[in-house]
C-alpha cells in the first residue's frame, strides 16, 4: 500500500513539473517539453529516493516499503495484544500477557529502528506473532468465562502452556535479532579491557620504581646534610 502511494506521489510530482515546463510553449513544442520534463523529473525523483533509502537503511525502495507494511501490521497486532490486559482475570495470566507484550514490543522496536533486521527474524512476522495474538485472545476469552467446566479449565491450561512455549520462542527471536549487537558489545569490551591492561602495566612499573627513587633521594639528602654539619 505504501509502495503504491509512493508511485502515485512520484507520478504527481512529475506531472506538475511537466505541466509547468510545457506551459510557455504551444503545439508540438509543448508536447515535447511535457514528455521530456515528465521523464526527467520521474527518473530524478526515483534515483534520489533510492539513494536516500539505500544510504540510510541498506535496502532498495521496494524492500523498504514492504518492511514498512509488515511493521504496520505488526503494530496492529501488538495493539490487539495490549488490549487483553483488561480481559484477563488471574494474576498468572496477567504476568504472562505482560511478558508477551514486552517481548513483542522489543522486537518490533528493534526492526522499526533498523528495518534491514527484518530478514533476520522473518518467522516472527510471518508466524510467531500471529500465533501469540490468536492464543492470547483465546486465553483471555476462556479466562473471562464465569462458569468453568472441566473441559474449559483443561483447555485454558493447555492454552497457557502453549503461550509459555511461544514466549520462549519470542525470547529466541529477540536473541537472534540482537545477536549482532551482543557480538559488537563483546568486541568493544575486549578492546576496552586490553586498553585498561596496557595502562596498568606502566603504572605498576612506576610503583615498583618508586621505592628505589625514594632510597636514592634519601641517601642523597643524608649525604648533603652530613656535609653541611661538618
Amino acid at each position: 500500500m505504501r509502495y503504491s502511494f509512493y508511485w502515485f506521489r512520484r507520478s504527481l510530482a512529475s506531472l506538475i513539473a511537466a505541466l509547468l515546463a510545457a506551459s510557455p510553449f504551444d503545439g508540438f513544442l509543448a508536447y515535447g517539453a511535457f514528455a521530456l520534463s515528465f521523464a526527467i523529473v520521474f527518473v530524478l525523483y526515483t534515483n534520489l529516493s533510492n539513494m536516500r533509502i539505500q544510504k540510510k537503511y541498506g535496502l532498495n525502495r521496494k524492500e523498504y516499503y514492504y518492511i514498512r507494511d509488515q511493521l504496520q501490521d505488526a503494530k496492529l497486532k501488538l495493539s490487539r495484544l495490549q488490549h487483553l490486559f483488561l480481559k484477563v482475570r488471574s494474576l498468572s495470566s496477567l504476568r504472562q500477557m505482560i511478558e508477551l507484550n514486552s517481548l513483542v514490543k522489543r522486537i518490533y522496536s528493534v526492526v522499526k529502528k533498523e528495518p534491514k533486521r527484518f530478514y533476520e527474524i522473518e518467522s516472527f512476522f510471518y508466524s510467531h506473532l500471529d500465533s501469540v495474538v490468536e492464543l492470547a485472545e483465546k486465553s483471555a476469552l476462556l479466562s473471562s468465562k464465569k462458569v468453568k467446566g472441566l473441559d474449559l479449565k483443561q483447555s485454558l491450561i493447555e492454552t497457557k502452556e502453549t503461550l509459555g512455549d511461544l514466549s520462549k520462542t519470542l525470547e529466541g527471536d529477540l536473541r537472534q535479532v540482537l545477536a549482532r549487537d551482543i557480538e559488537h558489545l563483546t568486541i568493544e569490551l575486549d578492546v576496552a579491557q586490553r586498553r585498561v591492561k596496557k595502562q596498568e602495566i606502566p603504572f605498576e612499573q612506576d610503583k615498583e620504581g618508586a621505592p628505589e627513587n625514594e632510597q636514592r633521594i634519601s641517601a642523597t639528602t643524608g649525604t648533603r646534610y652530613r656535609r653541611k654539619k661538618r
